[in-house]
């Protein structure tokens, strides 16, 4: 082993036997090569060799930590992640209130975050069955998956209110709700959703990741707000749809007065 030591400290990179043990030999490297980069893959080896060095302690003390560009991804992956999960509710909330103040009526306002609301319970179910875990595509996919899902939301709102105005109730409403107003937003919700489709063909799982999220959201967002706000519109009509008193004035006219005008 001595003369297998030497032999490669004469090589032409002599200093590469100090990167596995320090002169003092009181510190040691143990390199793992995976057959993949993917994070997940060394969360869990970590994990493991952490609890087999709590079952099984060593006889003299001994500290471990890891390090290595893997390593390095998982820490900024989790700070990364918490900090957009924390933007994630922060934003929500932000839109909310504008919302509320945009529509000037708290029951208006969290009419329109149910499609959003909607979508991205769905949609993070759906990711967290398959994966697992929250990772950093999924964290980015959080900021962006709010200003777009409520896009419709404020859309149908807006066009139910104008056109509820020329019409006694949301029934007689309806027809010209799913008329002009749904038809756009439909187009939207298939143009910007297949918008999103190339990232599939990129290189970078991310990429690829992050398009199929965003079309999925942009779809049930589309359908939240197109089958789900106009339910809950008919539901909370008279709460939502101020009555308003009546113009007209009544005149009766009597028998005498009848022959009079004559």
């Amino acid at each position: 082993m001595a003369q297998t030591l030497i032999t490669f400290q004469n090589s032409h990179r002599p200093n590469d036997l100090w990167h596995y043990v320090t002169p003092n030999y009181q510190e040691a490297n143990i390199w793992f090569q995976l057959k993949s980069g993917d994070n997940q893959d060394l969360t869990r080896i970590e994990k493991l060799v952490n609890q087999y060095l709590i079952s099984n302690p060593p006889p003299v003390k001994l500290d471990h930590k890891w390090f290595g560009l893997t390593h390095i991804n998982i820490t900024w992956q989790d700070y990364i992640t918490l900090g957009m999960v924390k933007a994630f509710g922060a934003s929500f909330l932000i839109i909310f209130v504008t919302l509320i103040i945009l529509f000037r009526s708290f029951l208006w306002g969290l009419l329109a975050m149910i499609p959003l609301t909607f979508s991205a319970i769905v949609i993070y179910g759906i990711a967290g069955m398959i994966s697992g875990d929250l990772d950093a595509p999924l964290a980015y996919f959080s900021a962006i998956s709010l200003g777009l899902a409520v896009d419709y939301a404020i859309h149908f709102i807006v066009r139910s209110k104008e056109l509820r105005e020329n019409h006694t109730s949301w029934k007689e409403t309806i027809p010209a709700v799913f008329g002009e107003p749904s038809t756009a937003i439909t187009r939207n919700v298939i143009v910007v959703g297949i918008g999103f489709m190339p990232l599939l063909f990129s290189p970078l799982v991310p990429y690829q990741t992050t398009g199929v999220l965003i079309s999925g959201i942009l779809l049930l967002a589309g359908i939240a707000t197109l089958l789900i706000l106009p339910a809950l519109i008919k539901l909370f009509e008279k709460r939502l749809f101020k009555v308003k008193a009546s113009n007209k004035s009544v005149i009766n006219i009597t028998e005498g007065d009848y022959e009079h005008l004559s």
